[in-house]
C-alpha cells in the first residue's frame, strides 16, 4: 500500500512541475524547424520509363506468362530499377530495387532511406546498401507508392502498380 501512497504523491507532484523556460524555448524551435523543413520538400513522382508488362511477347510464342514485372523509373541521371513478383503460397509480394545515379560523380547510392508508404503511413523503411540495393516483403493487395529520401529537401516518389496482373507461378508456353 506504501509504494500506491508514494506513485500518487510523485502524480501530484507532476501536475505542478513546469520545465525550465530556456527547455522550453529550445524544444519549441527544434520543432518550428522541423516542420519548416517538410513545408520545404519537393514531392516529385518519377516517371516510369520501361515496364516489361509493356513489352510484346517473343516471337513464335503464343502466351508467355511472366511471374515478375521489371519497371525502370528516372528522372536526369536518377535511375530506380524495380522488381516485383509474388511470394509462392502466400498472398505477399516482394519487391526488390536499386537506386543508380549517374548523374554526379562521386555520389553514391549508399545509404537512402526508402520507406514503403500506404497514404501517409509508413509501412516499412529500410536504407539502400552501399550498392543502392533496397527490398520490402509486403501484403500484394495493397495500393502503396515508394518514397526516396534522396536529400533533405529532395523526395522522390514511386507508385507501385497492381499486382493482380502478375501470376504466382513460372512461365506457360501454349500452342
Amino acid at each position: 500500500m506504501s509504494a500506491m501512497k508514494k506513485v500518487a504523491e510523485l502524480a501530484g507532484r507532476e501536475a505542478t512541475y513546469e520545465p525550465e523556460s530556456g527547455i522550453v524555448r529550445i524544444a519549441k524551435a527544434l520543432f518550428a524547424g522541423q516542420s519548416q523543413a517538410s513545408a520545404n520538400r519537393v514531392r516529385e513522382i518519377l516517371p516510369l520509363v520501361f515496364d516489361s508488362f509493356a513489352q510484346p511477347a517473343m516471337a513464335g510464342v503464343r502466351t508467355a506468362i511472366a511471374t515478375s514485372r521489371q519497371l525502370l523509373y528516372r528522372k536526369g541521371g536518377c535511375c530506380i530499377d524495380i522488381r516485383l513478383e509474388h511470394v509462392p503460397g502466400s498472398k505477399e509480394a516482394i519487391l526488390v530495387g536499386q537506386v543508380l545515379d549517374s548523374g554526379q560523380q562521386g555520389r553514391d547510392a549508399a545509404s537512402i532511406l526508402v520507406e514503403l508508404m500506404s497514404g501517409d503511413k509508413v509501412i516499412a523503411s529500410t536504407a539502400t546498401t552501399s550498392y543502392g540495393e533496397f527490398q520490402f516483403l509486403f501484403p500484394a493487395e495493397r495500393q502503396l507508392e515508394l518514397c526516396f529520401g534522396i536529400s533533405s529537401q529532395n523526395i522522390f516518389w514511386i507508385k507501385i502498380p497492381p499486382l493482380e496482373n502478375i501470376p504466382e507461378s513460372g512461365m506457360v508456353i501454349t500452342d
